[in-house]
């Protein structure tokens, strides 16, 4: 077969080709986090929204300070820093075995614990309204890392002259945490930083002699986007992560919020000593592909790599929540977004939490409805199976088709 390239455009393409491919090699070795970003509304590091923490990163980028958000081996990158878990959940025993993994995985850890949930449309990154945890999630947190500590109701904003941190050489400082969340510290930890009417920063004591250190922040309106408006606020977080990061990087992890990264087989073989292996094959491959320079043809059109159709995307989708263990939170969000479809659909008034159930299960009695949103509100809570989920999941749809409809059973 005649080669339809001149031997100068031959080698312009094959250079172009070796020069992307050397680039994608490089930035899957040793890039970790290749996307910039990920579009969230959450309490994590790439979220803009009042509960996300992406403005901390880039404080602490602005002083010069090693940040990294980890999606993968997260203790591993922290063994000469400090590793930030902030405001993991905890729903089942999977969950909690793997924090305690994770602060077991680093020398010295961060614990930011939980607080809010926010409700947000699909790929917004701003947030409709925040919700406070229930106060027993925030203490199955506590419990999972080991503190004796435990959540003892909400207090106000500290004044500008009680709060204290000997540790953090820090005396007399002020906080703004409005209805911030006090702890009550047991026999486990040493406070840190209070103000009299409980403990913002609490450390726990090491245990037969481990000098593993971690730290827990008890209320993430400290550094959240939201608090580091403050910068009373700013200054106490910069002062506690350089004190415990001990001179070396931040790392927060992302695995906790669901943005792991999958081992790469092609990060694997271009680590030693798999490398002196694959440099051989790419030199073989390239001499294979010299000598078939003069016999250039078509390519076989490939198969697809993914099967067509939504069924595919529907199971992959399941399993990687199944596998993930974050089917309660789903089901609590998935109910936050049907009573605030519902809450829309209807006109609702501004009300307290309390009252807007009152007022949705008024209007539910009214149209003939027949599931309570009291029920659904606590078997949310119980939901220990997926199967369960998926049971509750049917009846909040049917629930909010209801309310929004009215109730085929209405006489």
């Amino acid at each position: 077969m005649t080669n339809p390239f001149s031997r100068t455009t031959l080698a312009i393409i094959i250079g172009v080709a070796a020069v992307s491919l050397g680039v994608a090699v490089a930035l899957t070795v040793i890039g970790d986090d290749l996307s910039g970003g990920q579009p969230s509304a959450g309490a994590d590091s790439y979220s803009v929204s009042a509960i996300g923490h992406r403005g901390l990163v880039e404080m602490l980028g602005r002083l010069d300070v090693p940040v990294v958000k980890s999606r993968s081996e997260s203790g591993g990158k922290a063994t000469r820093g400090v590793l930030i878990i902030a405001e993991p959940t905890v729903s089942d025993d999977a969950s909690k075995e793997r924090l305690r993994a994770l602060v077991k995985s680093a020398p010295r850890v961060l614990v930011v614990l939980p607080k809010w949930y926010g409700s947000a449309g699909v790929g917004e990154t701003w947030i409709d309204e925040a919700n406070r945890l229930p106060t027993s999630e925030v203490d199955d947190v506590l419990e999972t890392i080991g503190a004796g500590a435990r959540i003892d109701g909400t207090a106000g904003s500290g004044g500008p002259a009680v709060w204290s941190a000997p540790e953090l050489d820090m005396e007399r400082f002020r906080l703004v945490i409005p209805s911030r969340q006090r702890v009550t510290t047991g026999e486990t930890e040493d406070a840190i930083a209070g103000d009299g009417l409980g403990e913002v920063v609490i450390k726990l004591a090491s245990v037969d002699g481990d000098e593993r250190e971690v730290w827990v922040l008890t209320d993430p309106d400290v550094l959240n986007n939201h608090g580091l408006r403050h910068p009373d606020n700013a200054l106490f977080a910069i002062n506690l992560i350089d004190h415990v990061r001990d001179g070396g990087p931040v790392v927060l992890d992302e695995v906790i919020h669901g943005y792991a990264q999958q081992p790469s087989l092609l990060r694997t073989l271009f680590q030693f000593p798999l490398v002196l292996a694959t440099l051989q094959v790419l030199i073989c491959a390239l001499l294979a592909v010299w000598a078939a320079m003069v016999r250039f043809g078509p390519r076989r059109a490939a198969p697809p790599p993914l099967a067509p159709g939504k069924d595919f995307l529907i199971q992959n989708t399941a399993a990687l929540l199944h596998y993930g263990g974050h089917h309660a939170d789903a089901l609590r969000r998935y109910l936050a977004h049907s009573i605030a479809a519902v809450r829309h659909a209807l006109h609702a008034p501004t009300l307290a939490p309390g009252a807007m159930t009152a007022w949705l299960e008024s209007v539910r009695k009214n149209r003939g409805g027949t599931i309570p949103l009291p029920d659904l509100e606590r078997d949310t809570l119980t939901a220990d199976t997926p199967q369960r989920t998926v049971e509750i999941a049917d009846r909040v749809y049917r629930w909010r088709m209801e309310m929004i409809n009215g109730s085929q059973h209405r006489t």
